[in-house]
């Protein structure tokens, strides 16, 4: 939880010039990937990190159209890696594929002409199942108990923001076991919720998730590229080799399937350095894929991988100013500072 102090003083900077004369002289040859999951226009009952409301996505856009070169991903890439980004550029990508994407997102993307990438789990796409981090908000925002035991620790569960916080705490607990076990074990924990564990997810429903009329429309409209995102949103590093190039050739077999166009670009799946090894990078290459994108936060230059790009993730609970100190690395390079003032002076001499 961020202190009123730091909201306070990232409000005082971000209200300067300070922070775009910092990116113009320090970043100006990076490229910035912002990172993007569901867009809503009534909130969850039960908060997620994941999904933005409406309004703070059009304030975003509206900023990055007035401060950055919004370029396709494919794109941007290319200029990076032959040192042609001579200006704040920026790249927009949204994880997963929720069919709000379509619905709340895109129209706004399309009146500002702005392109951006959506990763589909293509597993999911067309029908009425979602990630299953989302059936683990829906029953805990339904679910009537008010604690819930789990591997020895309770959750109190009698607020929305309590119910909130176990989410979040369930998910990365859950995220360290392979797929399979982790829908087995996720099933479990929604029957002792007393929830429906295969309830279908209906096109209102937040969690819904994109349909082929919607991914046929945003691609004839020239602003929307889509890569993949696994089929069934597995973390790479919990399968086995075999289990690993089955997620991601069937994931890019199925976006050309969807669209009509090669997926050259990719995104792992909870995306840390953790998530992927060599032999992830080898199978996507064999499969075709061109660049992928990590959740790890920074700038791109055209030292950075092609393959382990750099990404801002954007939540619900960034407010405008923290926004903007983001996306223009003022929080990052501000970090790097802290932790080189950490390192005992002789490490800093040795490295």
């Amino acid at each position: 939880m961020r202190s009123n102090i730091h909201k306070l003083g990232s409000k005082l900077i971000a209200g300067t010039k300070i922070p775009q004369l910092f990116h113009k002289v320090a970043y100006r040859h990076e490229l910035t990937i912002l990172m993007y999951h569901g867009t809503i226009r009534s909130p969850l009952a039960v908060p997620d990190w994941c999904f933005l409301d409406e309004q703070s996505f059009r304030l975003q856009i509206g900023s990055l159209k007035k401060h950055f070169e919004i370029i396709a991903l494919s794109e941007a890439v290319e200029r990076m890696r032959t040192g042609a980004i001579k200006r704040p550029t920026a790249a927009i990508t949204f994880d997963d594929g929720y069919q709000n994407n379509f619905d709340v997102a895109f129209p706004i993307l399309r009146r500002e002409k702005i392109p951006a990438t959506i990763f589909l789990a293509t597993g999911l796409i067309d029908t009425t199942d979602t990630v299953w981090h989302c059936r683990l908000n829906l029953a805990l925002s339904q679910t009537r108990r008010p604690v819930m035991d789990r591997n020895g620790f309770q959750f109190d569960l009698s607020t929305l923001n309590l119910k909130a916080k176990a989410s979040a705490a369930i998910q990365e607990n859950l995220k360290t076991l392979p797929h399979p076990q982790l829908m087995a074990t996720l099933r479990n924990i929604i029957l002792d919720l007393d929830g429906d564990p295969d309830c279908s997810i209906g096109v209102n429903s937040p969690y819904g998730m994109l349909n082929r009329n919607a991914i046929a429309e945003m691609v004839a409209s020239g602003l929307i590229e889509f890569g993949a995102h696994t089929h069934q949103h597995a973390i790479l590093s919990r399968l086995s080799e075999r289990e690993r190039f089955n997620e991601i050739r069937r994931s890019v077999d199925a976006v050309y399937e969807l669209t009509g166009r090669p997926c050259r670009c990719f995104s792992y799946p909870n995306g840390r350095a953790e998530d992927y090894d060599v032999a992830s990078i080898r199978h996507l290459e064999a499969c075709g894929i061109q660049m992928a994108v990590t959740t790890t936060a920074g700038p791109n230059n055209k030292t950075t991988p092609v393959m382990e790009l750099r990404r801002y993730g954007i939540g619900a609970d960034l407010p405008m100013a923290e926004f903007h100190l983001t996306v223009g690395h003022f929080y990052y390079k501000s970090l790097q500072l802290l932790r080189g003032a950490q390192r005992h002076p002789r490490d800093r001499k040795e490295a």
